[in-house]
């Protein structure tokens, strides 16, 4: 057991800064040497573009589906408006821009109450999450700093969990706010996107996933713990691949908990690599029950259930450090 040194926020900031600098630095060379382009914020970009333009993001921005065909996009207008500043920027130095900006906001949260909780780094969805230049660092940045919370808007599907964990009254309201400025902007863009909405394709909802999924109700056995409530909700969103996993490392609390997740992470990947067997699978033997047994290990230390307009800080958890 170690004694967790604390850190000034000046501290903070510059290892957040030069980490943050680093992670942009990575996804601009990927980006580069695999084509250029904005990779998943391509899309977002190209809305921006379009508002700027006066035309329909809905009409104007496609991307081709797993499944073949060719669908405008499927992104809520508060996406794009997240987004909107990156506009004057080259795609791939926008990508690297927007991924910097989201680890080094994620590093400064992380490190509150010192440096172990950095580790999370080491997993395996936040390194896919740099290669397609994913939202859930930011999401899951949010969740540290919840004054953030309309940010989550822009991957609703994804950012329910943190959402709804971390809500308040007043939040509650900056949240309607920023839907309030999107309906501004396009007051008819929620139906323009329910036409854009086809099939799920590879989106899965954890928990109904056979043979794992329906274990993960055990975590309502601690549901007063806020990591439990936490898990559960998480199971409930549809999800696709590994990058979306990365809100799991809410959950753990301890140095080797961390370990033990992030060591996971990699045979996850590297089991499903190996073995072509369907992603979800792996992520739920390997990460999601894991996570559960975690969960299940707060007895006596569950806190009382809050309101849901009340703040329920999930993480960092606290408690002592391994």
């Amino acid at each position: 057991m170690t004694t967790t040194m604390t850190l000034s926020w000046r501290s903070r900031l510059l290892i957040a800064l030069a980490i943050g600098l680093l992670a942009g630095s990575l996804c601009y060379s990927y980006r580069i040497t695999f084509g250029g382009g904005a990779g998943d914020i391509g899309m977002p970009l190209c809305m921006g573009r379009a508002l700027l333009n006066g035309t329909n993001p809905y009409v104007v921005c496609q991307g081709t589906h797993s499944d073949g065909i060719t669908p405008t996009t499927a992104n809520p207008m508060t996406t794009a408006l997240v987004v909107l500043p990156l506009q004057p920027f080259p795609p791939s130095f926008a990508a690297a821009l927007f991924f910097g900006l989201s680890t080094a906001l994620l590093c400064f949260g992380l490190m509150r109450d010192g440096k172990t909780r950095l580790l999370v780094l080491l997993a395996y969805p936040y390194w896919q999450a740099l290669q397609v230049v994913q939202w859930s660092p930011l999401l899951f940045a949010v969740a540290l700093f919840p004054w953030l919370l309309p940010l989550a808007l822009a991957k609703p599907h994804i950012g329910a969990p943190v959402i709804l964990t971390n809500l308040t009254l007043r939040r509650l309201l900056a949240c309607a706010a920023f839907i309030g400025i999107s309906l501004i902007v396009d007051p008819l863009w929620p139906l323009r996107l329910l036409d854009r909405i086809g099939a799920p394709g590879d989106y899965r909802i954890p928990i109904t996933v056979l043979p794992f999924g329906p274990i993960l109700l055990l975590a309502l056995l601690r549901w007063r713990s806020p990591r439990a409530r936490f898990l559960f909700l998480l199971a409930l969103v549809p999800q696709r691949t590994f990058y979306d996993a990365f809100l799991l490392w809410l959950v753990p609390q301890t140095r080797r908990e961390l370990l033990v997740l992030g060591l996971l992470s990699w045979i996850t990947y590297y089991g499903w690599f190996f073995t072509g067997h369907s992603n979800m699978e792996w992520v739920l033997a390997c990460l999601y029950l894991p996570a559960l047994i975690m969960v299940l290990r707060d007895s006596g230390r569950a806190e009382e259930s809050p309101s849901i307009l009340q703040v329920s800080r999930i993480w960092p958890y606290k408690g002592k450090t391994q």
